[in-house]
């Protein structure tokens, strides 16, 4: 995974250009150049349609729509990058998707932004977009989005795995991104209580010291391919719930970025999936990156 080109939607509100800002932050230690998108949303001119009026609305709606554009594309180019801007007309998240698979690698976006009828990029467009973007997507949370200027760079990069195929191809990828950022890997490994104690219920009991061992197995593998980037690679196993514990491991950690998988090890086997990547895309006090795993 290298990127080049980042996609950074905003609906002009405060929490979107705050999480923009972080988009910046990425953008200039990565050396990419950074895609400004503002999505005219075709359902407010549609709702309005009964008025007589929606061709104005529409009209009204993509001026204000490229203002946003090019503000924010100005902010980035203030930042020394390379920017440009782009206006699209439809539903925001699928424009927003359709947008980065044409244009960028990566997609910056809040966690929050825009309220009430007016909102563009907010917490169920993010939602979709991390569900249905064809490139990785970093979610940045308010908290997030923040931070002390200092505290920005992605020094150490968080990557948790519950050894599933896709969960380590997307550490693998991590790895690759990790070179590029030129920071330290972190690999953590969760063992899911809760699911031990289903299963045990169930009549299916793991032995957690074995489960432990396994975890270690795989480190091992991952850690010799971090060290063939020539990457510094820490490693971890804890017990808990996985969210919190991913959570806590980065605050206390410090890590910058945490990039993960959308899936990972199904049913009670799991230990990082789809519901834990939700609890982290909205707690973390640092980016996400999430990808989607590929067939």
């Amino acid at each position: 995974m290298t990127i080049q080109t980042l996609l950074i939607p905003t609906d002009g509100s405060d929490r979107a250009t705050a999480a923009a800002r972080r988009g910046f932050d990425l953008a200039a230690q990565l050396e990419a150049t950074v895609r400004v998108l503002s999505v005219a949303d075709s359902s407010i001119a549609t709702g309005a349609g009964y008025s007589g009026d929606s061709a104005s609305i529409r009209e009204r709606l993509r001026e204000t729509a490229a203002e946003r554009a090019e503000s924010l594309r100005a902010d980035a180019e203030e930042r020394g990058l390379e920017a440009t801007a782009a206006v699209r007309e439809g539903i925001p998240a699928s424009e927003i998707a359709d947008d980065a698979d044409e244009h960028a690698d990566a997609v910056v976006m809040g966690t929050a932004g825009r309220g009430v009828v007016v909102r563009a990029v907010v917490g169920s467009v993010a939602d979709k977009v991390v569900r249905t973007a064809p490139v990785p997507v970093v979610t940045v949370t308010p908290d997030a989005a923040s931070v002390d200027e200092r505290e920005r760079t992605v020094d150490d990069l968080l990557l948790p795995t519950d050894g599933s195929d896709t969960a380590e191809a997307v550490v693998r990828q991590g790895l690759d991104l990790a070179a590029q950022f030129g920071a330290t890997v972190h690999l953590l490994t969760v063992v899911d209580d809760d699911h031990l104690e289903t299963r045990s219920l169930l009549g299916e009991d793991d032995d957690p010291d074995e489960l432990v061992a396994r975890a270690g197995e795989r480190h091992t593998e991952l850690v010799s391919a971090g060290r063939d980037r020539g990457l510094e690679v820490v490693t971890a196993t804890t017990n808990g719930d996985p969210a919190e514990e991913i959570v806590d491991y980065a605050d206390r950690e410090g890590v910058g970025l945490i990039a993960m998988g959308t899936a990972g090890r199904g049913g009670f086997e799991r230990f990082v999936v789809g519901s834990v990547t939700d609890a982290v895309v909205r707690t973390a006090p640092v980016p996400v990156l999430t990808d989607r795993p590929t067939e």
